[in-house]
């Protein structure tokens, strides 16, 4: 009698630990904007009730029955195996231990309901409009702390973070108005949103962002128009320049931003150390590093290392650094040709995940990994923190597969 007590009350903890992580992965989605404590906090209490729910035979099946959850783990893997030559195995544990954001896709991908993935992103939507929110006061001169102020909305470099994300909510909002079925107020004023939205990504100074906005736009128009392929085309070549030069025409911010980046590639040769010049100087000697060590790289944690050395001799004038702000050059520095075909095959599963599942989120499906293979040209978005978490939480909800995830974890499964 006592064991059948216990066994049922154990089945209780259980059962309430995987109906908490529902609620805290949504609140993790809302803080990522946010606060980067919160995040971690709640990642910490999700990771905790993922071990209290149990089922991990299940859930090891629904990792193994998922093209993206292998993808990323073959990824994971070749940087654990980049150890075997990297010239410092400490440095290439710290690089391993940093991408737990990125393993924590696993523990998403068996925790999600994916019945409530308009829960999840609408978490997200929320801590986007309050972060966005605080732009905005900023903006009118209402909030001052830090270095936030009229002239600078974001503190430090926040906006190398923000302006993505804005850029996918803003996709996320527009995707609802032209295919989520809701009344016309609804509808009007989830547009009068993204027309806010829109408004302050060219306040604020995210080149990233912007950059990605423009992509996520011209896919939007040929998602609208994907019955006639012509039109498509016209459309987004039409609408792409005409955002372009109204942003260029109304926003000090970024007309400030596209000539401060076009001025720094001319003057490039002559002076390097400058935001757009340190780039391009990461990148030619990372390439120089690929060059010699083309087909396996210098191995996980011998980058920093090896582009001190060729930063030395090619350009000491210049800092040298541990990421060359290209997610494909690191990869490719580090693990070689393995680990960027590792790295493109992740995106390339989603891509094909969106191609095969026809149903509502089919269209996000494939803006995510647009969205990502874009970013990572201008910085390690994987090691960033709240992009990283991105990337693990929203590749969960939106690659996760109905039928595995659902009725062989969250249900439940003693009588």
């Amino acid at each position: 009698m006592i064991e059948a007590v216990t066994k049922k009350e154990s089945i209780t903890i259980r059962e309430r630990a995987g109906r908490a992580n529902q609620v805290l992965v949504a609140l993790l989605a809302c803080a990522l904007p946010l606060s980067t404590s919160a995040v971690s906090v709640l990642a910490l209490a999700v990771f905790l009730c993922w071990l209290i729910e149990g089922n991990f035979r299940k859930k090891c099946a629904v990792i193994v029955a998922n093209p993206v959850a292998l993808a990323v783990f073959a990824y994971l893997g070749i940087l654990a195996l980049g150890l075997l030559w990297s010239p410092d195995i400490h440095a290439g544990l710290i690089v391993l231990q940093a991408r737990w954001k990125i393993a924590l896709f696993f523990v998403f991908l068996t925790v999600i309901n994916t019945e409530r993935r308009t829960f999840y992103t609408s978490g997200f939507l929320i801590g986007l409009l309050i972060a966005m929110s605080m732009t905005y006061l900023a903006w009118f001169g209402y909030l001052h702390y830090s270095d936030i102020s009229e002239h600078h909305l974001t503190h430090n470099t926040f906006h190398v973070v923000y302006n993505p994300l804005l850029a996918f909510g803003i996709y996320l909002v527009l995707h609802d108005v032209f295919w989520k079925k809701m009344s016309s107020k609804m509808r009007l004023g989830l547009a009068f949103l993204a027309v806010g939205m829109i408004f302050n990504m060219f306040i604020t100074e995210g080149r990233a962002g912007q950059l990605v906005f423009f992509v996520l736009m011209s896919l939007l128009v040929v998602q609208i128009f994907e019955k006639n392929r012509l039109q498509a085309m016209v459309a987004a070549c039409l609408l792409v320049p005409i955002l372009f030069y109204a942003g260029y025409s109304l926003s000090p911010v970024f007309k400030n931003r596209v000539d401060s980046a076009r001025q720094e590639v001319i003057i490039f040769h002559n002076n390097p150390n400058t935001s757009v010049g340190q780039r391009l100087q990461f990148w030619c000697n990372s390439w120089g590093i690929i060059r010699e060590h083309p087909l396996l790289g210098v191995g996980t944690g011998g980058f920093q290392k090896a582009y001190a050395r060729i930063n030395h001799a090619n350009s000491p004038t210049c800092v040298a650094t541990d990421n060359p702000h290209n997610q494909y050059v690191l990869v490719a520095a580090m693990v070689g040709i393995p680990g960027l075909t590792a790295l493109l095959m992740i995106f390339f599963s989603m891509f094909y995940q969106a191609w095969r599942r026809r149903d509502e989120w089919r269209r996000i499906r494939f803006a995510f990994p647009l969205f990502f293979l874009t970013i990572m040209l201008t910085e390690s978005y994987l090691r960033v923190y709240e992009t990283g978490f991105f990337f693990s939480l929203f590749g969960a909800v939106f690659y996760a597969c109905p039928v595995a995830a659902d009725a062989g974890i969250h249900r439940r499964t003693h009588q």
